[in-house]
């Protein structure tokens, strides 16, 4: 029983200092709002020369209602946010909060001896003071404190949940978002396992060819290719690169390519310096080269030996 008393003693102290200055700042307000109601009546009695500790206690009123709600209500807040229970701890919460609240008012109030507007709107018109039966005022003060601030707690709850539920959607978002780049990698990825090998395979028969036939042009082939695959190799490793490593990957690939088939290529490259350190996936420009490469063979060959198409790659772009 003492262990059950002592988690619920935590569980208040640590519901009390997790406050938000925004849940304060809302308790307030309502305060201020639920003051300024009926703060309008004042110039009907500001002929008394009570009216400032009558506007006192209008307005002072409602804010002890909100702070002592604020400090009964934290606790439930705290509570399981999926619990079927959740919203009748509030309604409780609320309750005693109401309860707790007109009892301070009423050892409050004789204390400061300020009177209310009413009183003050009954003294004017020469009424006897109001005297209520006390417990039928107690409960009717009670019950109007628990709905007004019932509809308070409810509204704040509901922002809550908004916020809760956009914040869920949000991180589901970048979530798929990332999902969607991990899938936009691994199909380059599945693309440059499928093209990178044959053409390192055809490019390592061309190169053993041209030493059989002791070509001169083999050793720099070679060269070309030890320099491609330095440039080439570190990028599977990497999961982001930039638009100038990846020209010169797309460099060193041309030249290999412009080696074996010894002469000028159909395909040129031209890359803005501003666009140089501007983040692409890796092996990107690769697999589009290539492409080109193919559809400008395609075309000159159906051009039969007229002028060769020429394709300009300039910043990712064909022309």
């Amino acid at each position: 029983m003492s262990e059950a008393l002592r988690e619920r003693a935590a569980h208040l102290w640590h519901s009390w200092r997790s406050l938000r200055r925004e849940e304060l700042s809302w308790f307030l307000l309502m305060g201020v709002f639920y003051g300024l109601v009926d703060a309008s009546s004042i110039f009907y009695v500001m002929d008394n020369a009570r009216w400032p500790s009558a506007l006192a206690n209008q307005m002072l009123t409602p804010l002890l209602v909100a702070l002592v709600i604020l400090f009964t209500w934290l606790p439930a807040s705290r509570s399981a946010l999926e619990s079927r229970w959740r919203v009748a701890r509030l309604g409780i919460a609320v309750l005693i909060g109401a309860v707790l609240a007109k009892l301070l008012y009423d050892q409050l109030m004789p204390m400061l001896q300020w009177p209310s507007i009413a009183d003050l709107a009954r003294e004017r018109k020469g009424e006897t003071p109001y005297q209520p039966i006390r417990w039928l005022n107690f409960i009717g003060e009670c019950l109007s404190i628990c709905v007004t601030a019932s509809l308070s707690v409810a509204w704040y709850e509901m922002a809550m949940r908004r916020r809760r539920t956009r914040t869920r959607l949000e991180a589901l978002l970048r979530e798929q978002s990332a999902m969607q780049r991990d899938a936009v990698a691994a199909r380059l990825a599945a693309l440059q396992a499928q093209v990178e090998p044959q053409f390192l395979f055809d490019t390592l028969v061309d190169i053993e060819r041209a030493y059989e036939r002791t070509d001169p042009a083999a050793p720099e082939q070679m060269e070309r290719l030890i320099r491609h695959l330095r440039v080439a190799l570190p990028r599977l490793r990497e999961r982001g690169v930039t638009l100038e490593s990846e020209a010169a990957l797309l460099d060193s690939y041309l030249a290999v390519v412009a080696g074996r088939q010894r002469g000028a290529l159909p395909l040129s490259t031209e890359w803005s310096a501003w666009l140089a350190p501007r983040p692409v996936p890796p092996m990107l420009l690769l697999p589009l080269a290539q492409l080109m490469l193919r559809d400008a063979a395609r075309r000159s060959e159906e051009r039969r030996g007229g002028e060769g198409g020429h394709t300009r790659c300039w910043a990712g772009c064909c022309k």
